[in-house]
């Protein structure tokens, strides 16, 4: 058995701990039981007992999407009263895009520069506008508005969704040259430390995608994990008609959540069932408890990859789909069971991980996808 390889723990020992905001955005943490993420679409939002159900059981919350014909910045608002009246710990954020405009936004985008500021995409892509980065007005108008999800509608932060489009060879390059592109992208790092400095240094901006890579690549995204307090990890194990993740980009992932993490930042690991609202029908052709069955007997691989990684702000989410419908409010024995610090860093042999919990023991093994979890409590 050993740890991590040593040249990344190495470069770990080198790196100071960040002072970034995720100290404050990381307020509501504990070790008492698997750390938890809702990201969640509210459309015109929930029952009560729905947002006390999110306030008891999540530390932290992304609230998304709503209906085209009604603005979703108040149902937000109240979707944040009624949270931390009932838990005021909890860290909920608004999903705040960086492509392109959002029909529901209705309130804010009222004070969105004239057309002109918005760039025509080519019909090949399936966007069709974007924001053009290189215009001040626009970089601007979305920093005010990330700053109005703080200071009006009592957000902790935001999610802030496609922050990486702009990168070589990401879609942008694809479509507009890089050039352009390139000037796309100073653009967004403007506009992202705009916005931090307008939203206030207890804000919290977490950024998607952070993924993984492959062998002999280098990791990417850093620049931007530098700029921001943290991001998701969105695609561990999931699935989609494309080959499976092989052992050796699963633990690249684990290793970026894991060194991100000790350097302070939030990570969210969006972690899947063996199927998704788009690409398994007859899993949801299933009944609602039927595709929660089948969550259930594909929960212990990823939880226990998630495990043998996390660190103080890591949190995990599981779910088959971002619609309330699509797991958000159904519930794992799991995640009641105590879990409690870990006692340091996991063991590796090979492609298998143990790590030792305050409350339990975990193994994986990212080639052949076994995993246990030993909880004490049932010793």
């Amino acid at each position: 058995m050993f740890a991590w390889h040593l040249p990344w723990l190495l470069g770990l020992l080198l790196l100071a701990p960040s002072l970034t905001r995720a100290n404050d955005g990381g307020a509501a943490f504990s070790w008492d039981h698997v750390p938890l993420y809702a990201h969640v679409a509210i459309g015109e939002g929930f029952a009560r007992e729905q947002y006390e159900f999110l306030a008891d059981h999540y530390q932290l919350i992304t609230f998304t999407g709503g209906p085209r014909n009604q603005a979703v910045e108040p149902v937000i608002a109240d979707a944040v009263r009624i949270i931390k009246k009932r838990n005021p710990d909890v860290r909920v954020l608004a999903y705040w895009c960086a492509e392109t405009p959002r029909a529901h936004y209705q309130k804010l985008n009222e004070r969105f520069p004239h057309d002109g500021f918005i760039q025509p995409v080519p019909k090949n892509s399936k966007r069709k506008y974007c924001f053009d980065l290189s215009q001040p007005e626009v970089r601007s108008w979305w920093a005010d508005s990330a700053a109005r999800l703080v200071n009006d509608y009592g957000c902790d932060g935001i999610f802030i969704d496609g922050a990486t489009v702009c990168m070589p060879g990401e879609a942008w390059s694809r479509i507009f040259g890089a050039d352009m592109t390139a000037a796309m992208e100073q653009g967004m790092f403007s506009m992202l430390r705009e916005a931090q400095q307008k939203m206030g240094s207890a804000a919290t901006a977490v950024f998607n995608p952070l993924h993984g890579y492959k062998a002999g690549e280098a990791p990417k995204r850093q620049d931007y994990l530098a700029e921001l307090d943290g991001a998701m990890i969105d695609d561990f194990n999931r699935p989609g008609g494309r080959k499976p993740q092989s052992a050796d980009y699963l633990f690249n992932t684990l290793k970026v959540m894991n060194q991100a993490a000790k350097q302070g930042k939030v990570i969210v690991f969006k972690a899947w069932p063996s199927f998704t609202w788009r690409i398994d029908s007859e899993t949801m052709r299933k009944s609602s408890a039927g595709q929660h069955e089948v969550a259930k007997r594909d929960l212990l691989f990823p939880l226990a990859c998630f495990l043998v990684a996390a660190e103080r702000n890591c949190y995990f989410c599981y779910t088959w789909g971002w619609g309330p419908q699509y797991g958000t409010f159904m519930w794992y024995p799991e995640f009641d069971k105590p879990l409690g610090a870990p006692k340091g860093n996991a063991r590796r042999d090979g492609w298998a991980f143990r790590r030792e919990f305050e409350h339990a023991s975990v193994f994986v093994n990212l080639e052949t996808r076994e995993a246990d979890i030993r909880w004490k409590s049932e010793e």
